[in-house]
């Protein structure tokens, strides 16, 4: 009895679990899990398989940091296998703990597996103290740890008095002999970014050096040479690089390279840094190019590039005005006079009154439309007594109002709520009458009922192939709330749903950052930016790996709703406890083409975003948390961004 209460006080003690983690019922749990991994003299007639070390290895990622702690640094100090040793390192990054530091650089000076030294370098990067080592492992003789070595020197916070120092040492790996340490280098250089013009390692859109900084900075013209290098790979990492940059003098050489012709992806990388960069002769070079693209590029990508472009000069409009007519170029180039929003306007009302076919001034007409800001949205309805649950039924049964109606419950939050919507959601089976419940279930501030048979028929419509994604969000958004054990399995089905729309609805409803990382890496956008805002929105615990993946997405993704969300990841604001909400985006009809792709442009938070929609009907919602606060954005508000893609 003494044991068990000595026991109970010492995990009173350690303090709640952090999200994601869990503290074992009985100290014994762990030692049994690390017993493997504690195969000592006492035992050393028992030979432990490399496999069962590894297994309890990746069994105590669950536990916390602070019970984990000792054992890694036991692992790391014995003579462990090869892999045991990589994965200890591995685990000591994910967490980062410092006090792994010193076992790590004892691995790095004298390990001589590969493996087991890019991980410590990874351990030892969590430190700019370390620079002299980073730097000096650029010069390995291994070409895998000379690679590992140029990625990771982006993905350190460096001061100001040694960023000129790495950036030097970066390009001059730019000729190394092997083509990954040539990738890697040309990709770190463009994540850092001009010299002094840095934001955690990634340049922004906003970014611009001095004039008497770029012309000093080497780097532009080192990546110039290599986009004639003889692997393709190298020659669009080095592409992509000098479109971070901005800098004039990448235009030439990559017009040069454009000319030659390349393969078909490197050309899309070549054109898609060309657009990035300023200058008119860059918009003059951009129109030849859609006159005649050359070879591995078709109309459509240099279409995207002019649209792509963050301040066109009124002669690019006009170019673009003046191809209005030509049968071939006028979807691509109503695109981009689309994007560029208010800045064409003037341009187009002058064609049009100079005169233009008929079907050629409605198009006209349609886009000037889709320029104008939209209208205030309308004062709301008054809305019955919170206690008035009669009433409230009433209007949640309307199939014109009774989505905002359910969202407007849910902010009154009455007591009765939770009691009213169990017995609705049993009685009601058509999608219309449930969906409101739903979201009133989903998005209130008052405790979820504890009713077993709700949340077994809550996962069930999860579930279900057969119904709408905005049904099958909502439950899902509904069932998470509660704490039934069915919450978690049917996040995780959700997660590896065959439709993008639900593993969408899975990033929104994600907090544990295992899944998110995942999430982020899915091939869909539209889950990819649904990762994304959540990490932005909600208070999640991410780990150094997801925030390194999201600050990827902020500078690499090719979809502009993926970037603008990515990007408002990486801010270090405060994120409140964030509930479901609902969002009216309206009739696609009466916005711009390219949200009726199945995408809606916002303005949240004092930021830019672009977040995909569920349609019911020709209307459209926006289901996320903490989207209350978001209002819809006229296009011509908008940030130059490519064309909104599926």
């Amino acid at each position: 009895m003494r044991l068990a209460l000595l026991v109970l006080t010492g995990l009173t003690l350690a303090g709640p679990a952090a999200a994601g983690e869990r503290w074992p019922l009985w100290p014994s749990e762990i030692d049994r899990i690390a017993e493997p991994l504690r195969a000592g003299e006492a035992r050393a007639a028992l030979v432990v398989p490399e496999a069962h070390k590894l297994q309890a290895l990746r069994a105590l990622e669950r536990y916390p940091s602070a019970l984990v702690e000792p054992i890694l640094l036991a692992t790391l100090d014995a003579e462990a296998p090869t892999g045991v040793r990589r994965e200890a390192l591995l685990a000591c990054f994910e967490r980062q703990l410092a006090s792994c530091g010193p076992a790590a650089l004892v691995r790095w000076q004298t390990d001589s597996d590969s493996g087991v030294r890019i991980a410590a370098l990874r351990v030892l990067a969590q430190s700019s103290s370390n620079a002299a080592l980073l730097l000096a492992a650029l010069r390995d003789a291994d070409e895998s740890v000379r690679a590992e070595a140029a990625h990771t020197l982006a993905r350190v916070t460096w001061p100001e008095d040694q960023l000129v120092r790495v950036r030097t040492a970066l390009i001059a790996k730019l000729v190394d002999t092997a083509p990954p340490v040539r990738r890697a280098a040309a990709r770190s250089l463009g994540l850092l970014g001009p010299p002094g013009a840095t934001l955690r390692g990634a340049p922004t859109r906003s970014t611009r050096p001095e004039p008497g900084v770029r012309n000093a900075d080497p780097a532009p013209l080192a990546l110039a040479r290599l986009l004639v290098d003889p692997d393709p790979q190298v020659r669009q990492d080095a592409a992509e690089a000098l479109g971070n940059l901005r800098d004039p003098r990448g235009a030439p050489p990559l017009l040069r390279a454009l000319e030659a012709g390349d393969e078909v992806y490197v050309s899309r990388a070549m054109i898609a840094a060309l657009a990035a960069l300023p200058g008119a002769e860059v918009d003059a070079a951009l129109l030849r190019l859609l006159d005649a693209p050359p070879r591995g590029l078709v109309h459509r990508n240099i279409g995207e590039a002019l649209a792509r472009r963050p301040a066109p000069s009124p002669a690019l409009i006009a170019g673009l005005v003046a191809r209005i007519r030509e049968d071939a170029l006028q979807p691509f180039v109503l695109d981009a006079l689309l994007m560029h929003g208010e800045l064409a306007a003037p341009a187009l009302r002058a064609a049009l009154a100079r005169g233009l076919e008929p079907p050629l001034a409605l198009a006209v007409t349609r886009l000037l439309a889709a320029l104008d800001p939209s209208p205030s949205a309308p004062d709301p309805p008054p809305w019955p007594s919170a206690s008035d649950p009669e009433a409230w039924q009433l209007r949640l049964a309307d199939a014109r109002d009774g989505l905002p109606a359910a969202a407007a419950l849910a902010a009154a939050a009455p007591p009765w709520l939770g009691l009213v919507a169990v017995g609705a959601l049993a009685r009601e089976t058509g999608p219309v009458l449930r969906r409101p419940w739903l979201l009133a279930l989903a998005a209130t501030a008052a405790t979820p009922p504890a009713d077993p048979l709700l949340h077994a028929r809550l996962a069930s419509w999860v579930g279900d192939p057969g119904l709408a994604a905005i049904d099958r969000c909502l439950a899902l958004a509904a069932l998470g709330r509660s704490d039934s054990p069915l919450a978690a399995s049917s996040l995780a089905a959700a997660a590896s749903d065959l439709q993008p729309a639900i593993r969408a609805c899975a990033a929104m409803a994600a907090r544990d950052d295992v899944l998110l990382a995942g999430l982020l890496r899915d091939p869909s956008p539209r889950v990819r930016a649904s990762a994304s805002y959540t990490l932005a929105a909600c208070p999640v615990r991410s780990s150094p790996g997801t925030r390194a993946s999201a600050a990827l997405l902020a500078v690499q993704d090719p979809h502009p709703g993926v970037l603008l969300a990515a990007q408002a990841a990486l801010a270090a604001d405060t994120r409140p406890a964030c509930r479901w909400q609902l969002l009216d985006a309206g009739d696609p009809r009466a916005r711009a083409p390219s949200e009726a792709l199945g995408w809606v442009d916002l303005r949240w938070r004092d930021r830019d975003l672009r977040l995909p929609v569920l349609a019911i009907g020709e209307h459209r919602w926006v289901l996320a948390p903490a989207i209350g606060e978001a209002t819809l954005a006229a296009p011509a508000e908008l940030p130059t961004t490519p064309r909104a893609l599926q």
